[in-house]
């Protein structure tokens, strides 16, 4: 089950069938009636033997029960959530435990997902290798030809008040590497604007997949932590991902950081302009094998 925003982010090949919730806006939780009910009738009919939750929202543990999947496993947070960990084992068969503290989690997000599957296959880590996972986030593999640009993601959160200091970014790396700014629709204002302030190329995507596929075949991927970083990790494209300098940072690089690919994570501090050397540093770390 996905969401409308996300139901492309994943190759057409990964899975044999998606059902799709239309998600009601944040800070609101959940999906809309309709969809969500569109949604469960789909899954009843498939008859599915088992539910993994990948997901703290409420409404996928319901969502796994009402669908009648003999065998629903998922997460709960013990005395770190106690009211909602009780609920949520009222609609598991097997539950999983992880802290609701971010400084206490030690392991990849990854990894974390990967206990969902224990017993149903004879793995005993989450692969790391190229050749299974990019598969699952390209549709074409036949034009995986290199684009020679490194990609600036703009990810609204962190750019839209600091125009000036992400375009000083992008002119540094402009220096050394062609750059294009990249981002979505939603956000076309915010990459013209980095774009033209930068006097570099832009490229504004309609469609997920549309993004999800050149992103893929980027040089190289510049991004704040988002997922953009991480379909370059499964796509093995060099990504330098820029996590904010907040009191968990160093955990949240631990969980979040790109899987597979090449990377470097660099924990940024309040002017982004300040860690441009930094960020060619990485760069160029990565890309001087294609010398």
């Amino acid at each position: 089950m996905l969401s409308t925003e996300n139901a492309q982010a994943f190759a057409t090949r990964a899975f044999e069938r998606v059902h799709i919730v239309e998600r009601i806006p944040w800070p609101a939780h959940g999906s809309t009636p309709e969809s969500y009910k569109i949604a469960r009738a789909q899954a009843r009919v498939a008859q599915y033997d088992v539910a993994l939750i990948a997901s703290e929202e409420p409404e996928a543990y319901r969502f796994a029960n009402e669908i009648r999947a003999p065998a629903r496993i998922g997460f709960v947070n013990g005395w770190g959530k106690p009211l909602k960990s009780f609920w949520a084992w009222t609609q598991l068969t097997r539950a999983i435990a992880r802290s609701a503290s971010a400084a206490r989690t030690r392991e990849h997000e990854v990894e974390t997902l990967f206990h969902l599957g224990e017993g149903l296959h004879d793995e005993d880590h989450p692969t790391s290798d190229l050749a299974r996972l990019r598969p699952l986030v390209v549709d074409d593999l036949s034009r995986l030809e290199k684009d020679v640009h490194v990609a600036f993601q703009v990810v609204a959160k962190a750019v839209s008040d600091r125009i000036d200091e992400h375009a000083a970014i992008v002119r540094a790396i402009a220096a050394r590497y062609p750059v294009v700014v990249i981002g979505a629709a939603a956000d076309a204002a915010l990459v013209r604007a980095v774009a033209t302030a930068a006097g570099t190329l832009e490229r504004i995507f309609e469609h997920v997949a549309d993004w999800r596929e050149a992103l893929a075949r980027m040089r190289a991927v510049v991004t704040w932590d988002s997922g953009a970083a991480h379909v370059a990790g499964m796509a093995g494209v060099p990504c330098v991902d820029l996590f904010p300098a907040e009191p968990h940072a160093k955990h949240d690089v631990e969980r979040w950081s790109p899987w597979a690919g090449p990377s470097r994570t660099l924990i940024v501090g309040p002017e982004p302009s300040g860690n441009a050397p930094a960020i060619i540093a990485s760069l160029r770390e990565m890309l001087e094998d294609e010398r």
